[in-house]
């Protein structure tokens, strides 16, 4: 009976064990979607899967034996990150064995920097990995469309879902239409981020046009701007309260809080208010609720919610006699400066050798940069570009050296067939 529930644990366990893996395997991996072209006649026909997972992009034919003359990859010029590190991207190329090839850079001799467009051909090889070897996440929660346009024989490649989505009738209130995307669910501002601000990233996910409307604290801003994520252009102020944001689009909303901490603890406590309209009304609102750290503001300045409770106190009761208060308690300001006096000049000299210190290593920083720039860089980006020709000039071998082989081959057979004919 013990060796029968044992054996029963055993099983439960490798099974848990199995499901996982794969639980992790899943999560790991991307989702794979079919793109295609349009023929002629406005019929969807496949060509490759596109796999888009946290470090590669995998994209391989739907039919092996196609032979594509051309397929380029252009890099989506809205996507800055992706622009900053594209010189870290690499190219490999899959067999019909599905064997990976030698990563080559992707920025080599076949890449066009004046239009960020890869171009190459795709005859015998049934795929091809795009790689990120930099420390970002550049393809992380991305779409295809995020990073790149593709083009197959000068078409460009479109995805199969979408492609099925135009025929059918959207309604408002449900489906891919219900909402927006925020990155973020509160602001806080302290001593790191209180002179460049906070950015906070609105995105329209829902496959339509949406009307938004932004409403901004009037107190505790040094600045603020609302940018379109499409052109890098701002939206003037008087059209905050309601604008139009494209679809796969979104906007930039910049926060810069007052120096001054009288000024910025009125920030305390407020909310940013993000408004989806259907129509003439109001669908839903994003609150995003923006604190100060108390090193910023004034000394005694509480939230809102602490003053108000402070002024509530401070009330007198029903029946209480209203009279001069006792100021017993109240310390002397000029015995209280001078208790902080030493301190205070403590901190500023402190504040002298820490900036000493930066400056320092500052100079040292751009000091190894140039250094590198100089001397190392030329000489690796050589190493790069030889290594890139030679990987691009086997793999053009390899390709002519299958055709001679396939037409060998068909020659061979044709000379066989003949002389089965003859006899």
């Amino acid at each position: 009976m013990r060796q029968r529930i044992d054996t029963r644990q055993l099983r439960t366990g490798t099974v848990l064990s199995v499901l996982l893996a794969a639980l992790l395997l899943f999560a790991n991996s991307g989702l794979c979607e079919m793109y295609g072209i349009m023929s002629p006649s406005g019929e969807f026909e496949p060509k490759v899967t596109v796999t888009v997972s946290h470090k590669e992009i995998v994209i391989k034919k739907t039919d092996p034996q196609e032979r594509f003359q051309s397929i380029s990859m252009q890099v989506n010029p809205r996507n800055s990150a992706l622009l900053r590190n594209v010189g870290l991207l690499k190219i490999e190329w899959i067999d019909a064995q599905n064997r990976s090839g030698r990563p080559v850079p992707f920025t080599g001799p076949r890449y066009d920097p004046a239009t960020r467009k890869f171009e190459d051909i795709m005859l015998k090889s049934v795929g091809m990995k795009v790689l990120n070897t930099s420390t970002r996440e550049l393809f992380a929660g991305k779409t295809l469309a995020d990073l790149f346009t593709i083009k197959i024989n000068g078409e460009p490649i479109v995805s199969g879902e979408s492609h099925a989505e135009t025929g059918r009738t959207v309604k408002m209130g449900a489906g891919r239409d219900l909402s927006i995307n925020v990155n973020k669910t509160s602001i806080l501002f302290n001593e790191s981020n209180f002179r460049k601000g906070e950015i906070v990233d609105v995105d329209n996910r829902s496959g339509l046009d949406q009307v938004l409307g932004v409403e901004v604290p009037t107190a505790g801003l040094l600045y603020s701007r609302i940018v379109k994520r499409l052109d890098n252009k701002p939206i003037a102020g008087e059209n905050w309260n309601r604008f139009i944001v494209p679809a796969d689009s979104g906007v930039f909303i910049v926060l810069i809080p007052e120096p001054d901490p009288a000024l910025v603890s009125q920030l305390d406590g407020k909310e940013l208010k993000i408004n989806i309209y259907e129509r003439n009304r109001i669908r839903e609102t994003r609150k995003i609720p923006i604190k100060i750290a108390p090193e910023l503001m004034v000394p005694g300045a509480g939230s809102r919610t602490d003053l108000e409770s402070e002024r509530y106190a401070l009330q007198p009761r029903p029946g209480e006699s209203v009279g001069p208060r006792t100021t017993e308690s109240v310390p002397n300001r000029k015995t209280t400066e001078k208790r902080e006096a030493p301190s205070t000049k403590e901190s500023i000299t402190i504040g002298r050798w820490i900036w000493i210190f930066q400056i320092c290593n500052l100079v040292l920083l751009i000091g190894l940069g140039a250094y590198g720039m100089l001397f190392v860089l030329p000489k690796v980006q050589v190493l790069e570009d030889r290594l890139a020709k030679n990987e691009m000039f086997i793999h053009g071998t390899r390709e002519a050296i299958r055709e001679e082989l396939e037409q060998i081959k068909e020659e061979i057979l044709r000379q066989c067939q003949q002389d089965t004919d003859a006899e």
